[in-house]
């Protein structure tokens, strides 16, 4: 249930009137990898909210849908937003579980930045390894996090192997961790940059300290390493040289090298991080906001006029021509239709009137739809929490209500100047659901509820079977087909599901 709140003591973070005090971060991995514990833990950390973990009736910041408490895995896209150093970090928590791939790519659309989260016990999936050549396809940076040490079977060494392995060149860790006096806890990191420990037995912040003798080994091998993979990407062409003759590099400049090197998307970074013990939290927020890009250094989808006439590329202006895109569309019982919105040029504002225009994908049930709209209010959404905000700029993540016909992936443009923005791809649904109201009375609201998951999930497709002459509802897979059913019953109107052809449906 989305609860609105204009308390200014309210969880949240304050709105953001700078691009370049933003950063979008998509955080991508497969199930169990520990994406939205890791989130959770950033959001405690930062002091967004007061501590992580579940609420009494077992949901969380991020995943407040009843149906991932009752699957226990992330069923949706969740944004969550938080302030560190000054900088705005919108954090995009995504489902690993492949029949949500929709969730998924609507992350992607909004971030500019991807962490790979990857687990020290489980390694990875190969839809993790092929999400990762998506993401160089498009010269995406890309970060990678080592999360769950606090398990016994932690394995760091294997984890870092594995990803460069899979990952390729240029996948090199920040730090090591370091472990306790029962040589099994992390209590711990090794700073290969610079030669110091950062020491997290009294939590955070951790106290910085030199190393132990026994440490120097481990930290002097990973540490050249470390410095020949930046200096290999920097476009300082005698910093090279300069190593190589055994000059002693600066690490303030080895710092600013790499920053640059991760946000050209040349260098890929690991970071050793446990939710539950806050090892790593701190550091992984610094390269998340120093070594990321902000918006106006990414790249931005092609738009054209809503009659497919060709317009100039957009920037990241806050004074541009409006431009957004809907990357989420939910339905709530109390607050009616709940969209999440990237904006890509311009402002959004309160009270501003506004173009909606929708894609036609008639096929899965999305006619072409254009209307001017007015914006009620803005929002920062955290979880199913909205805080409301004055203003949306270029760059930025928000939510907006009461909105009558936006879609998922639909364009959000001035009225005077109406653009659409080119969609991203999204796979074909595989599984046929047939569903049929229990009685005539029921038809209407299930017509109206299908309707209303269809526009807020592109992966669905809608349509009559013209042998069975059964309403099919296409979904990506079995859980996402009981996500999608158990939806539908919340909205009301009473139904039966059941497989296509099927003769009196359970």
């Amino acid at each position: 249930m989305a609860q609105r709140s204009q308390d200014k003591g309210a969880i949240g973070v304050p709105a953001v009137t700078e691009p370049a005090r933003i950063r979008n971060v998509v955080l991508v991995g497969h199930s169990g990898a520990g994406k939205t514990t890791l989130v959770e833990a950033l959001l405690a950390a930062s002091g967004t909210i007061p501590r992580a973990g579940s609420v009494p009736d077992g949901t969380t910041v991020c995943d407040h849908d009843p149906a991932a408490v009752r699957q226990q895995r992330s069923v949706a896209l969740a944004c969550a937003p938080l302030l560190h150093d000054g900088i705005k970090v919108n954090l995009l928590d995504t489902p690993g579980y492949a029949d949500f791939v929709g969730e998924l790519r609507a992350g992607l659309r909004a971030a500019d930045a991807a962490l790979f989260v990857v687990s020290a016990v489980d390694g990875m999936d190969a839809a993790t390894a092929a999400l990762w050549e998506e993401c160089a396809a498009v010269d995406m940076p890309r970060a990678v996090a080592v999360a769950r040490l606090d398990h016994p079977r932690a394995d760091f060494d294997e984890a870092v192997a594995l990803c460069q392995r899979v990952f390729g060149d240029n996948v090199l860790p920040l730090y090591l961790p370091m472990l306790g006096d029962d040589g099994e806890s992390t209590v711990g990191l090794l700073g290969l940059i610079t030669r110091r420990v950062l020491d997290y037995t009294a939590g955070l912040p951790p106290q910085v300290r030199e190393p132990d003798p026994e440490h120097l080994p481990a930290i002097v091998e990973s540490r050249d390493e470390l410095i020949e993979g930046i200096i290999a990407e920097s476009e300082d062409d005698t910093l090279m040289d300069r190593y190589l003759d055994g000059e002693e590099i600066d690490p303030g400049i080895l710092v600013e090298e790499l920053e640059k090197a991760v946000a050209r998307g040349h260098f890929y970074p690991v970071v050793p991080v446990c939710a539950a013990t806050g090892v790593g939290l701190d550091t992984l927020l610094e390269l998340l906001t120093a070594g990321f890009p902000a918006p106006p250094e990414h790249a931005l989808p092609a738009v054209s006029g809503v009659d497919g006439s060709p317009r100039p590329p957009l920037t990241c202006d806050p004074d541009g021509p409006l431009v957004a895109e809907v990357v989420r569309t939910t339905i709530d019982r109390h607050v009616g239709r709940v969209c999440v919105v990237r904006v890509f040029s311009g402002t959004l504002r309160p009270e501003q009137i506004v173009h909606v225009s929708g894609h036609g994908l008639v096929e899965r049930g999305h006619p072409d739809h254009d209307a001017d709209e007015r914006i009620s209010r803005l929002y920062s959404p955290l979880g199913a929490t909205l805080r409301e905000v004055g203003v949306a700029v270029a760059g930025d993540i928000c939510a907006i209500t009461e909105s009558g016909s936006a879609e998922t992936g639909d364009t959000i443009s001035a009225r005077e100047n109406p653009l659409l923005i080119a969609p991203w791809e999204m796979p074909e649904p595989l599984l046929p659901v047939a569903v049929v109201a229990k009685s005539r009375s029921d038809e209407d609201a299930l017509a109206r509820n299908l309707g209303r998951l269809v526009a807020g999930d592109p992966t669905l497709r809608l349509e009559r079977n013209p042998e069975t002459h059964q309403l099919v509802l296409w979904c990506m897979g079995e859980a996402h087909a009981d996500v999608v059913l158990d939806r539908l019953r919340a909205g009301g109107g009473e139904h039966r599901a059941g497989p296509v052809g099927a003769v009196g449906l359970p």
